[in-house]
């Protein structure tokens, strides 16, 4: 099985108890850590995208930090959508997130916003300058955060707050919490190949700590897994 704990924090050990219902069947056709690094990207981008955004063929959609766990899996849930998928990443990883399905991608310290012109949908996975972000989206565009600026969180708050009372374009933020039915849903997807899991490194469970400091070096291609083994 795979699944998630809500909004319950996590941690890294051998044994958890969790609800049945966020619990579902993994993908048959991936390894344990294969399918950990697709499970919360999956449901995420699912999420957002298919749910929050209403994201439809032909439009276009910005996913913002296209190489991380998040985005790696929103450009190969976009395409499958049928949106034309404009990512940005740092320079090292935009050929990968080209292969990711990603149309247009563009190397996010060298690019001002500016000059990616107007979309149908933004997936904001880095959180920083929301209000600027927010500028890219086209009439009647949908713009959704999974991740606050951490740096300013008040700031970003009162953009968020500000987009819902003033002018168009409100800001969607949710905090991911799957059932069954979703994580389903997600392994049906990685079964048929349709979404496939990004691994940038797995860490035993004795050096998680270098996984937290390669996540917090950056330039994160996919996810960083912890290998746990159960006695």
């Amino acid at each position: 099985v795979w699944g998630l704990l809500g909004r319950r924090t996590g941690s890294m050990a051998e044994y958890v108890a969790v609800s049945p219902r966020r619990i579902a069947s993994a993908p048959g056709n991936l390894t344990p850590e294969e399918a950990v690094s697709l499970l919360a990207g999956a449901t995420t981008a699912l999420t957002a995208l298919r749910d929050k955004a209403a994201l439809q063929p032909g439009e276009r959609l910005l996913v913002r930090g296209g190489s991380g766990g998040v985005g790696s899996v929103a450009v190969q849930v976009g395409r499958l959508l049928g949106a034309r998928v404009v990512a940005l990443a740092g320079a090292g990883n935009l050929d990968f997130v080209r292969e990711l399905g990603a149309e247009d991608v563009r190397d996010h310290r060298r690019t001002p916003l500016s000059a990616l012109g107007r979309f149908d949908v933004v997936l904001d996975t880095v959180g920083t300058e929301p209000a600027r972000v927010r500028r890219l989206l086209a009439p009647g565009g949908r713009m959704v955060a999974v991740a606050p600026d951490f740096d300013r969180p008040l700031a970003w708050l009162g953009t968020v707050l500000g987009s819902v009372a003033h002018g168009k374009g409100r800001i969607r933020f949710f905090s991911g919490n799957p059932d069954g039915a979703l994580l389903a849903e997600a392994a049906r997807l990685a079964e048929h190949g349709d979404l496939v899991p990004v691994v940038d490194t797995v860490h035993p469970l004795d050096r998680a700590a270098d996984a937290q400091r390669a996540l917090e070096a950056g330039g994160v291609r996919g996810k960083h897994v912890v290998r746990v083994a159960a006695a």
